[in-house]
């Protein structure tokens, strides 16, 4: 009786330890699930201790701080250029000469003769009057005459005023309406408005201008005048950057052109309003520097470098494993794995409660598979760089989080 216990006891003992090498063997070889294929892991990451610096990158181009545009008042033919690109101008030097159109040209001579006429009409009738007056004190002229008399030579008067105002008005914006005489071509001289080089010739000899007063549009460019002294840097700041600068920030600029040499400057001007460019919305910013050099020219490309914030040694993730979910910052923490012995007696008790060999699959709809890997975690962040952003709640250092959406269905190309 006891041997048939013993020998019932011995093959308890081996069915146990069979059991467990199949259930082993089962978890071994199991087929693997959608979520374990190599093909459908999400990219990983792990929260971990670093810097964090706010920087804004971005691309300007070199300007100058004073610049003109010199315009013709009158509409015509380019017929000299006394300036080339690169020379240097004194206020109120000539650069060109400008012959007007004929149309111009008829509109100056009315303006010149009305003066004459006006004139010839308030002689006449000045001394009309004078002669009416004295009649009139000799009792030879009646009173009804001499005020005819004085009111045509009140009107003569005001008649040559505007004539005379309106030849001042042309004198004084730079035509030479006083020299010109019959027989003569006019010719405009168009002077430089300040001191400075001239950066940008626009027209050559025997090109059409239009006026630059005129109502119709703003005028032909004849030259650009620039003081290159004081140079800056003008570039646009994307919108979803522009509340990370701030007037006074210091900013480093270095050229294309010269990529050893680096300017240290600030923001001087940050503008009020955005504009669109290129369908992005950016807000014009004008760099000053701080080191006036010889390699800075007009239009040069600059590659402009903002520091703001800075914290040191603070607790990290990428900036692509950050998601917004319901208004809430949140991140797919990677579940973590079950020890195999864990593993291994889970499969164990499955086996003897179910009687079966088999395992029991586990099926979860295709949109909620990555339920089996993540979870969804609501953090608190601070400073964000260009790659990573600062954690200030809600993660633990060596963490690993998803740095893509899992819960975003993957095709063949995604996963590939």
């Amino acid at each position: 009786m006891a041997k048939a216990k013993g020998r019932r006891a011995r093959k308890w003992w081996w069915l146990a330890a069979g059991l467990m090498l199949a259930g082993a063997g089962l978890l071994a070889n199991r087929p693997k699930g959608p979520a374990e294929d190599p093909k459908d892991k999400v990219k990983l990451a792990k929260a971990e201790t670093a810097d964090v610096q706010v920087r804004v990158t971005e691309v300007g181009s070199v300007e100058p701080q004073v610049k003109v545009d010199v315009k013709s008042v009158l509409s015509g033919k380019v017929v000299e250029l006394l300036v080339r690109e690169g020379d240097r101008v004194a206020k109120g030097q000539v650069l060109a000469r400008v012959e007007p159109d004929v149309n111009q040209a008829r509109d100056l001579s009315q303006v010149k003769n009305a003066v004459h006429a006006a004139e010839i009409t308030l002689n006449e009738a000045r001394a009309n009057n004078e002669r009416n007056s004295g009649l009139l004190r000799e009792g030879l002229l009646s009173d009804q005459a001499g005020l005819e008399s004085e009111t045509r030579f009140k009107s003569a008067k005001a008649a040559y005023d505007e004539a005379v105002e309106k030849y001042k008005i042309v004198e004084e914006s730079g035509v030479p309406i006083a020299l010109a005489e019959a027989g003569t071509v006019q010719r405009l001289n168009v002077t430089s408005p300040m001191d400075g080089v001239v950066i940008r010739r626009s027209v050559e000899l025997g090109d059409t201008v239009t006026s630059g007063v005129s109502s119709f549009n703003a005028g032909t460019v004849l030259m650009t005048v620039a003081d290159v002294g004081t140079m800056i840097i003008k570039a646009g700041i994307n919108e979803v950057d522009i509340g990370k600068i701030r007037l006074s920030q210091p900013v480093k600029v270095s050229l294309d052109a010269y990529p050893k040499v680096r300017f240290a400057g600030n923001i001087k001007r940050i503008a009020p309003a955005a504009r669109l460019e290129e369908k992005v919305k950016v807000f014009d910013v004008e760099i000053t520097i701080d080191r006036q050099g010889a390699e800075l020219r007009t239009g040069m490309t600059a590659n402009v470098d903002v520091l703001g914030e800075r914290r040191d040694k603070v607790l990290t993730i990428p900036v692509e494993g950050l998601f917004r979910k319901n208004d809430a910052e949140v991140v797919y923490v990677r579940k973590p794995e079950p020890a195999p012995a864990a593993a291994s007696r889970g499969l164990l008790s499955s086996v003897f409660a179910s009687g079966k060999k088999d395992l029991p699959a586990i099926k979860l709809d295709d949109k909620d598979k990555w339920k089996a890997q993540f979870e969804v975690r609501e953090i608190e962040t601070g400073l964000a760089s260009f790659d990573r952003v600062e954690v200030v709640k809600g993660l633990k250092p060596g963490e690993e989080v998803a740095v893509e959406d899992p819960t975003r269905p993957r095709d063949k190309k995604d996963r590939e």
